[in-house]
C-alpha cells in the first residue's frame, strides 16, 4: 500500500513568505518616514519686501514694495518735485558692489518696474533701492551720475 502524501505547506503557513513580508512592511514604513526629510521643499524668500526711500536734505520721498511673485518693485511717490530735463532713476545696490540701474522711474503717482531673474534674487537677500536724479532718459553712463535722493533698505512685511 502508498504511504499517504504529505501534505504540501501553502503560502500561509509559509515562514519565508511571512518573514519577507515583514521586511517589505519595515522598508515601506522606513520610506513613507525619510521621504518627506530628503526632498524637503526649498525655502521660499520673502514673498514682499517693502522699503521707504528717503533722504537728509531733500524732499524726495517714495515707498517702494518689491512683490517676487509678479517680479515688480512698486514705487508711490510721496512727495518730491522734479526738476524740468531730469528724470529719476531706480538703483538697486547689494553691499559693497556698484549700483545696478532698474531703470527710469515714470513719472506720475505710482510706477511699476519689472525686475530681471538676476536682480530677483538679490532684492530677496535685502538689498538697498536708492532713487538718483538723472538728466531726462536716465544716465547716460550706467552709474549714477546725479545726487541720490532718496534711499532705503528692504524689509519684509
Amino acid at each position: 500500500a502508498a504511504a499517504p502524501a504529505e501534505p504540501r505547506a501553502g503560502l500561509w503557513s509559509s515562514l519565508a513568505f511571512w518573514r519577507g513580508l515583514a521586511v517589505a512592511a519595515v522598508a515601506a514604513l522606513a520610506l513613507y518616514v525619510a521621504v518627506p526629510y530628503v526632498n524637503r521643499p526649498a525655502e521660499q524668500p520673502q514673498a514682499r519686501l517693502v522699503a521707504s526711500l528717503a533722504a537728509d536734505g531733500s524732499d524726495v520721498k517714495y515707498l517702494a514694495v518689491y512683490d517676487s511673485e509678479r517680479h515688480e518693485v512698486s514705487l508711490s511717490h510721496v512727495s518730491g518735485a522734479l526738476a524740468s530735463g531730469k528724470d529719476f532713476e531706480l538703483w538697486m545696490i547689494e553691499g559693497k558692489n556698484a549700483p545696478v540701474s532698474m531703470g527710469v522711474i515714470p513719472a506720475g503717482a505710482t510706477a511699476h518696474i519689472g525686475v530681471s531673474p538676476a536682480t530677483q534674487q538679490k532684492l530677496a537677500q535685502g538689498a538697498v533701492l536708492a532713487v538718483s536724479l538723472e538728466p531726462a532718459g536716465g544716465s547716460p553712463t550706467g552709474q549714477p551720475t546725479g545726487p541720490v535722493v532718496a534711499a532705503g533698505d528692504l524689509k519684509g512685511i
